[in-house]
């Protein structure tokens, strides 16, 4: 019976052994489990972050092609400033020289009429003094005599 007995302590050593063995693996299990759902909790919030990321980069994207739209656009306007521009240059100097040329040619008839008005203002004043001397003449010559001194005066 003692055989049995050791026989019996023996097997019950063995299922402790085995007892306190299937609680460890039971533990690491339960830590490896552990683990997983963390990891798998991990894996979700990557896979939620590169879904944003993903989300976000299409944002940037768009926001990128808008920008360039505009900078097209706007790269357009400034080529479309810069030729009315230079027209408006071009016209500018056109005017200047129409100025210039109308300003000149104002000063050229000036100066003409007022040689004109010179020279009138002389002529009138010899026909004056002209009259003025045949009526002085009328009252001392015969008509006759009075053509004659104005033919001799035209003469010379």
């Amino acid at each position: 019976m003692e055989e049995y007995m050791e026989n019996m302590r023996s097997l019950r050593s063995y299922m402790n052994d085995l007892e306190d063995d299937a609680a460890k693996r039971s533990a690491e299990e339960q830590q490896q489990r552990t683990a997983i759902e963390a990891h798998d909790a991990d894996i979700a919030l990557v896979k939620a972050q590169a879904k944003q990321a993903s989300e976000v980069a299409g944002k940037l994207a768009a926001a990128r092609a808008q920008v360039r739209v505009d900078m097209a656009e706007k790269q357009s306007r400034i080529a479309t400033l810069d030729v009315e521009c230079a027209t408006l240059k071009q016209t500018l100097e056109f005017l200047h020289q129409e100025i210039a040329s109308t300003s000149a040619n104002l000063n050229e008839k000036r100066l003409f009429y007022r040689k004109t008005t010179e020279t009138l203002t002389v002529k009138l004043q010899e026909q004056q003094e002209w009259l003025g001397s045949l009526k002085n003449k009328s009252t001392t010559m015969e008509p006759h005599d009075l053509v004659v001194a104005r033919l001799d005066e035209l003469a010379s």
